[in-house]
């Protein structure tokens, strides 16, 4: 079997980017183009951090630190409207999603956006991201142990 090429690879994951349905949202794709790189951010991946983009005290993420860095500096830059950073638009319900179709659709994004795909790279997290939130804080825990049990309300 040929192996794909990066070209290839990239075309593959425009494709899929394009053909997310609007009224879906679980993943969102971008192109970066401070970076020259593809990317895409699942929802779940905000519950990685506080307002603020820190992870929280209470949450432990299986991603590493390097990910989460760049993980946090890209959503800041989404809310902040930075304008390096393309969103790749979505399917409508009506859209006609042939190959011949998705193939202008991404020839027409790479020429009005300047994109190089012989240059671009994807980011590719080769972890699965999941975290867990401590919904007890220190304070919380200190007075479980003091909590009377519940046959003891009276007492």
């Amino acid at each position: 079997m040929d192996e794909i090429t990066k070209e290839e690879q990239i075309e593959n994951w425009l494709k899929i980017g394009f053909s997310q349905p609007e009224e879906r949202i679980s993943e969102i794709f971008y192109f970066d183009k401070r970076d020259n790189q593809f990317f895409s951010i699942l929802v779940s991946d905000y519950f990685h951090f506080d307002d603020d983009y820190n992870i929280p005290k209470n949450a432990v993420s299986t991603y590493s630190k390097d990910i989460l860095v760049v993980l946090a500096e890209r959503m800041k830059r989404i809310e902040n409207d930075d304008k390096s950073i393309i969103s790749l638009s979505r399917a409508k319900k009506d859209e006609n999603l042939t190959d011949e179709y998705l193939n202008q659709k991404i020839e027409t994004f790479l020429n009005l956006n300047s994109i190089e795909i012989a240059t671009a790279t994807i980011w590719e997290v080769d972890e699965i991201g999941s975290v867990t939130i401590n919904l007890m804080d220190d304070e919380s825990e200190a007075n479980v142990g003091k909590q009377k049990s519940w046959w003891e309300f009276w007492k």
